[in-house]
């Protein structure tokens, strides 16, 4: 017996009324005549709402004719091991026509990738688990196991003792990568997958299928997908993608993910791809990608926050409210006067205790020389710094003490683990 739980109720499926699609395919097919009018050659289903969609039309294959014919399922009185029987003679069949978007269970599904969104992995379909639903036939579930695979080679009673499980998934929880999944319309679970799920699913994906699942997720959403990816991967998604589909992606990675990810590429293709980025965000790309990468330069990013000594509590709120939305984290404001010189800074935290009416320039940390960064430190340097005076954030600063950007745990971590 199995126990599927849908949101609004759970679901009984009694086991005895279960079978395989293999276990169908090739059955004869007669009708009440006890005539055999060819064999079961796949089952069609459309795309539906319902959680588990039900058979629309067997293809039989006429042996005889060497030719295939379509039976609408409100003919079947029963499918079986090896059999199917219909409700009436052939002659009495009205026989129907496939839509362009039906999925074909044989052809479409068997042995294609799926996407198990509720194990976050790409597995293959092996089986597929057919049952009552509903009192209506239908695909519950598909099976990943070996135990599939011996039950299609047809050996699966040499498995006497047991040693090989099936695994199955809730047909719900799963989407297939191949022809059948139109990643336009992909489903709610699969949105809602962390972004390093979904970078662990893209990898085990052919290119092709891989980047129409980035081009699926909408810029924003796939911009932090890509910036999970594994570098190597991320490159070569970037160049099957192409300059103008991966634009508007990329304008929506932070400033110094893009440029990790343009300078895995050749100086010329990497030009190309600069060419579509678009204001504030072409020019800070284009500042930090001529810093060194063993550099606090090269590691820093620009998205963070700045104010002025005079703003007062409640003005700095004000902007952290607005500008969070754009950035990553936000641990601290960096305060800098109207030259840009960096004068210390104020913690999210200090700004929930604070007064209101407070000016930052007095609860502002003024920052020892010792924890701030310059722009041509090495990396080494920085990890050591950041260490010993237990920095989550450090502010890198240029000769003039004008603040350039900042570098965070996160920075570091990225370069001393780069395919975490």
């Amino acid at each position: 017996m199995l126990l599927f739980n849908c949101k609004w109720r759970t679901i009984l499926i009694i086991e005895i009324s279960m079978i395989y699609l293999s276990e169908v395919l090739g059955g004869r097919v007669s009708d009440t005549s006890d005539v055999v009018v060819g064999r079961l050659k796949d089952i069609i289903i459309h795309p539906t709402t319902r959680p588990y969609p039900a058979p629309q039309l067997l293809v039989v294959h006429h042996q005889a004719r060497g030719a295939d014919f379509y039976i609408p399922y409100e003919y079947v009185a029963n499918v079986s091991r090896g059999f199917v029987t219909l409700k009436t003679l052939l002659k009495n069949v009205v026989g129907g026509t496939p839509a362009d978007n039906d999925i074909w269970l044989q052809r479409d599904v068997l042995d294609q990738q799926i996407v198990d969104v509720e194990g976050a992995r790409v597995v293959r379909v092996n089986d597929l688990k057919l049952g009552t639903f509903e009192d209506e036939m239908s695909v519950l579930g598909i099976d990943i196991s070996f135990k599939g695979i011996l039950r299609r080679l047809g050996v699966a009673v040499l498995d006497i003792f047991g040693l090989f499980k099936v695994t199955l998934i809730d047909w719900r929880k799963a989407q297939v990568v191949g022809r059948v999944l139109k990643l336009d319309t992909i489903s709610k679970d699969l949105t809602k997958l962390h972004p390093a799920d979904l970078a662990n699913i893209i990898e085990d994906l052919t290119v092709k299928h891989g980047s129409r699942l980035v081009r699926s997720l909408g810029p924003e959403a796939a911009a932090h997908v890509l910036e999970e990816l594994d570098p190597h991967i991320q490159k070569t998604l970037i160049n099957y993608l192409g300059p103008e589909r991966a634009a508007g992606i990329m304008q929506e990675m932070s400033i110094d993910e893009t440029v990790d990810l343009l300078k895995l590429l050749p100086r010329v293709e990497a030009s190309k791809f600069l060419s579509y980025l678009q204001g504030s965000k072409l020019k800070k790309v284009e500042k930090l990608i001529s810093y060194p990468d063993d550099t606090a330069g090269g590691l820093m990013t620009t998205e963070y926050l700045q104010a002025r000594p005079d703003w007062t509590v409640e003005q700095a709120t004000a902007e952290v409210r607005q500008l969070s939305p754009k950035l990553r984290s936000i641990m601290y404001l960096y305060i800098t006067d109207e030259e840009g010189i960096f004068k210390g800074s104020v913690s999210v935290r200090q700004l929930l205790l604070g007064n209101p009416g407070e000016m930052l320039k007095n609860i502002m940390k003024r920052l020892h020389k010792r924890t701030v960064l310059t722009i041509d430190q090495s990396i080494k340097e920085v990890i050591m710094i950041m260490t010993k005076y237990d920095l989550y954030t450090a502010a890198v600063l240029d000769k003039d003490h004008k603040l350039v950007g900042v570098v965070t745990i996160d920075d570091v971590m990225r370069h001393l683990v780069p395919n975490a």
